[in-house]
């Protein structure tokens, strides 16, 4: 082995340790920290990201990675890292220790703020913290692209590639593609009351984690948790965490967050079981857009799915006792309806776009119009109403709504919508190997999912991060980014839900 490789790799590793552990601080913060130990988690967060910055930025690794960049030897695998650590030279490296530090200070000291601000209603909490975090973004996608406009710099960091001049007109269609739909189900609406009938939140739980170890999550390699937002973290190669929550008044809301949830964890942990990547910088998801990918594959196509309920949902029944006297068909419908809501996450699969749209718009509006801090509440409530076509009522259920951006994580939005075109570009793939829709179906009716896991486990997460977003969406299907598999799917789902 090549003497550069050997350095890559070990320092590869020792870096991705102490990224394991500043993830850890922060689950740990968003799940059970004590509110009066948040300034010096803060604290403890900053010095080691600064640590982290500084292994990352080392002469020897520049140099080992220059050496190695043209080495076409080099399997797949070691190919990938090079390449992870050729962007990140290109980008984060020039960031300077100072600059690390303050942003992961500003955020750490955010997430309470939004924390308070949302449960009190008061974005006036927020917003300090907020025009910090933009001043910071700011600094870093000037440092980072400094030949790109501001948040095309910022879109580039959580999706290779991705621009503005790339989404404008993907989203300019998706938006009029679902007000047409939207328009043509308008009225038609079935009862779904009952999902808001009261029910045993431990029945609950422990139905949503059967749910979440059929879909093949290993409790030997990761655990879950309550915290106010659902998210996944990795933190470590056989240690993967999950969040969920109880808050909302709908029965189907923790289901569906587990579901997408899960569908994270198993992308990163079965990373984690190809040798070649385990450990690594590359052994996770390549990029938010595939990711994202994933979870709503499993909370939508397979989650909202006729033969996905068909199986469970008499298990469910005997969780929520209130939904014995609910027919199949009906709960079916009930959970596919398609409604403008205040939430985003509470979002049916046809309006959720609009969701994302709004966000990419309010970014757009924040880094290239320079839009103030005290415009954005009334902003967003303007954008929800010809986006969304929902009157936002108050700002905790309209710009408070989202951690993200208390997270520092402007441009992370749009990677939603991607992964619903992926997803849906990848469920049209698995059809046609699986030899058609009712296979499909079969599959998830027999409540034995590892047909499905497998084929996922063969094309997308064994590969990790081995290659870009864009190689990868076109080794799976043969095509680059296409929304047309997403508006045929919705078309073909919804005309059979609501029958027109």
């Amino acid at each position: 082995m090549r003497k550069e490789l050997e350095y890559l790799r070990s320092q590869d590793e020792k870096i991705t340790r102490l990224g394991n552990v500043i993830a850890l601080l922060s689950w740990d913060m968003e799940t059970i920290l004590p509110e009066k130990a948040m300034e010096e988690r803060s604290r403890q967060m900053g010095l080691l990201s600064t640590m982290k910055h500084e292994e990352s930025t080392k002469d020897e690794l520049r140099k080992a990675v220059s050496a190695l960049s043209d080495d076409e030897t080099l399997s797949d695998a070691d190919k990938g890292l090079v390449r992870f650590w050729q962007r990140f030279f290109r980008t984060e490296a020039n960031l300077s220790s100072e600059l690390v530090r303050e942003m992961a200070e500003a955020e750490g000291n955010a997430h309470p703020a939004w924390v308070k601000a949302r449960a009190e209603n008061d974005y006036s909490l927020f917003a300090p913290h907020l025009e910090k975090l933009i001043e910071i973004a700011k600094k870093v996608a000037a440092t980072v692209s400094p030949e790109k406009k501001c948040y095309d710099a910022l879109l580039d960091m959580y999706e290779e590639g991705l621009d503005m001049a790339t989404l404008d007109p993907v989203f300019s269609d998706l938006e009029e593609s679902t007000h047409a739909l939207m328009d043509m189900t308008a009225g038609k609406n079935p009862e779904a009351g009952f999902l808001l009938e009261k029910y045993d939140e431990k029945a609950l739980h422990e139905f949503c984690m059967g749910l979440s170890r059929r879909m093949g999550f290993d409790n030997l390699r990761g655990t879950t948790a309550i915290s106010a937002h659902p998210f996944t973290t990795s933190l470590g190669p056989d240690d993967v965490r999950i969040t969920t929550r109880y808050t909302d008044p709908s029965v189907f809301d923790p289901i569906a967050s587990v579901v997408h949830e899960t569908g994270h964890a198993l992308y990163d942990s079965h990373a984690n079981l190809n040798p070649e990547i385990r450990g690594t910088s590359i052994g996770q998801g390549v990029s938010m857009g595939i990711h994202e990918s994933q979870s709503r594959f499993w909370e939508n196509m397979m989650g909202r799915s006729l033969a996905f309920w068909q199986c469970c949902y008499p298990e469910l029944q005997e969780a929520v006792p209130s939904l014995k006297g609910v027919s199949l068909d009906a709960f079916h419908r009930a959970v596919n309806t398609i409604e403008p809501s205040a939430i985003r996450v509470n979002a049916d699969e046809v309006t959720y776009n609009l969701h994302i749209i709004l966000r990419y718009r309010m970014e757009k509006a924040i880094f290239e119009e320079g839009r103030s801090v005290s415009e954005l509440p009334e902003l967003w409530n303007s954008l929800s109403g010809k986006i969304i076509r929902y009157e936002v009522k108050n700002d905790s259920e309209g710009i408070l709504q989202d951690v993200h951006w208390a997270g520092g994580m402007f441009g992370y939005f749009p990677t939603y919508t991607l992964g619903n075109l992926h997803a849906a570009a990848f469920l049209k793939k698995m059809t046609a190997d699986f030899g058609g829709r009712d296979r499909v179906d079969e599959i998830l009716r027999s409540g034995n999912w590892s047909a499905i896991t497998a084929w996922q486990d063969e094309n997308i997460w064994s590969r990790g991060g081995i290659y870009t977003p864009s190689d990868l969406v076109r080794r799976v299907t043969g095509k680059s980014l296409d929304a047309a598999p997403f508006k045929e799917y919705l078309i073909d789902k919804y005309k059979r839900i609501y029958r027109f």
